[in-house]
């Protein structure tokens, strides 16, 4: 487990590394996410396994087949449930097989910013970096005189630079 911690925190604040560590798998990011959202926040750890089963294969809980199941369920079980109770997230009881959510606003403003379906994230647009070639390959035709473009002077040229890459730097920052 992790040497930083070696009991549950009582009303204090976990360390960064430890928020990061906690936040860094899927699984405990959308267990906490799931006793938040979806319920009062207890839940048993057969139906948290069986919501994040079917988050993870994208089907119905009624789709699920028991090795799909048992593969989150064991992961859970042996592995995060007890790491997410000793950092004191979560009050999990193993031989009743609840979970009981605690205070995580110190984990939130991180697990917000967090997206637990890497489908649906977005991806930077590639459109500046066309629009930049474009502009790039039009500046060298024109700086090499080449054809009709030779009729600009270079000041047009650099200015046409300067505003094109202004503008992607300007989209990518906003």
């Amino acid at each position: 487990m992790n040497d930083l911690i070696d009991t549950k925190r009582e009303g204090g604040e976990l360390p960064l590394d430890d928020v990061f560590d906690l936040l860094r798998n899927q699984r405990r990011r959308g267990v906490l996410r799931y006793l938040r959202d979806q319920t009062d926040g207890s839940a048993t750890l057969d139906t948290v396994a069986e919501h994040i089963a079917a988050k993870e294969n994208d089907i119905e809980i009624k789709q699920l087949t028991s090795s799909q199941r048992k593969r989150v369920y064991i992961g859970l079980y042996q592995c995060h449930l007890p790491k997410m109770d000793e950092l004191g997230v979560i009050e999990y009881d193993q031989s009743r097989g609840t979970i009981e959510l605690q205070d995580i606003s110190q984990i939130e403003p991180f697990l917000e910013g967090l997206n637990t379906d890497p489908r649906t994230e977005s991806t930077p647009s590639a459109v500046p970096i066309y629009v930049a070639s474009a502009v790039g390959i039009v500046v060298t035709g024109g700086v090499l005189d080449v054809g009709p473009l030779a009729m600009a002077p270079a000041a047009a040229w650099t200015m046409l630079s300067i505003v094109a890459l202004f503008g992607v730097a300007i989209h990518q920052y906003r």
